[in-house]
């Protein structure tokens, strides 16, 4: 099969990150241009995907039934930039569905996402007709976009002609009990704090017995202090508690990240909100009351562990539609250029 061919070839080339000249640079200069993208975080993202890729790509694609033939058809794709390659799923799901991608990259990752697709059609030249950058939409016969949710309402009136697919914000919780040992706490930290709590799948809200000991918490998570040496990072932590001060609003802080009682799923980078349950029915409620606006839910008895928020499978698709199906039902097969 074609497709994995591809995907094996993806996996190859990410794979050269840490040794490969060319990527060294161009992570730098992505850091560069985005100071959130940091050594650590753009290697994070990249390892997240040759794991995937090298797990998951048999057993993702034997779930469909693939063209063996490309199409005329184009998907425009206008891709976030809140964390490194974060479009990449998108563009895969596109290729190996047989359309040819237009894709509109974010200014804050274009660096990254450029220089994997030129090194993708250099390795695979019958690619180079499939994938093109602009910043034009006209003639599309199918978009998925990613933005704000005010953004999300220009999408929806610019592509009501088209099959698409929008996506706005979401963010993730956690689902603490009380038995939670140090070691899951500190888990539950890389959940919070890696890409600096900026991805969909970062926990933004923890649900937390009542009576729960909140310095368990603080004294586990000290581990990752060394975020309020990023500027970036301090300047919104520095801001939020100088509002919460100004307000006299009741909140806690160990120095690094503020954690205020709130029932919102969203909180703003330096900041996690909380709330406290009694039961798992009250759980159950919140989780269905705030569905829309949660992307994942971690927990020691939920589906992702806690410390694997930031490792999806190649099947967890953002806000839960099956990109793959969605993008098969528009398709229309055409004779292979």
């Amino acid at each position: 099969m074609q497709q994995r061919l591809w995907l094996s070839s993806l996996r190859d080339i990410l794979a050269k990150h840490e040794s490969d000249v060319s990527w060294m640079e161009k992570k730098m200069e992505a850091e560069i241009k985005n100071p959130w993208f940091t050594q650590k975080n753009i290697s994070r993202s990249i390892d997240a995907w040759i794991n995937s890729l090298e797990k998951d790509t048999d057993e993702w694609l034997r779930q469909y039934s693939l063209p063996s033939e490309s199409s005329s058809q184009t998907l425009g794709i206008i891709m976030a930039g809140n964390i490194p390659l974060v479009g990449l799923h998108d563009l895969i799901c596109g290729i190996i569905c047989g359309y040819r991608v237009r894709i509109k990259a974010s200014s804050d990752d274009e660096v990254l996402i450029q220089f994997l697709v030129a090194s993708w059609i250099e390795a695979n030249p019958e690619l180079s007709h499939r994938i093109t950058f602009s910043d034009n939409f006209k003639g599309l016969d199918a978009a998925i976009a990613t933005g704000s949710n005010n953004s999300g309402r220009y999408f929806e009136y610019y592509f009501r002609h088209i099959p698409h697919l929008l996506r706005g914000h979401r963010n993730s919780v956690a689902v603490i009990s009380n038995d939670a040992t140090e070691k899951e706490l500190v888990a539950l930290g890389e959940d919070v704090f890696t890409y600096f709590g900026l991805g969909c799948r970062n926990v933004t809200h923890l649900l937390l017995p009542e009576g729960f000991d909140m310095v368990r918490l603080f004294h586990a998570w000290e581990i990752y202090s060394d975020l309020i040496h990023h500027h970036k990072y301090a300047n919104n932590y520095h801001y939020h508690r100088a509002v919460l001060l100004m307000n006299l609003d009741k909140h806690l802080d160990n120095g690094f990240v503020i954690l205020k009682e709130m029932p919102h799923v969203y909180a703003p980078v330096g900041m996690l909100g909380y709330h406290f349950y009694q039961s798992k029915p009250d759980v159950d409620a919140y989780l269905n009351n705030h569905q829309m606006g949660i992307q994942a839910v971690v927990g020691q008895n939920a589906t992702i562990p806690l410390g694997k928020a930031q490792q999806p499978r190649l099947w967890d698709y953002a806000d839960f539609t099956d990109t793959v199906q969605w993008l098969l039902s528009h398709y229309q097969a055409e004779a292979s250029n």
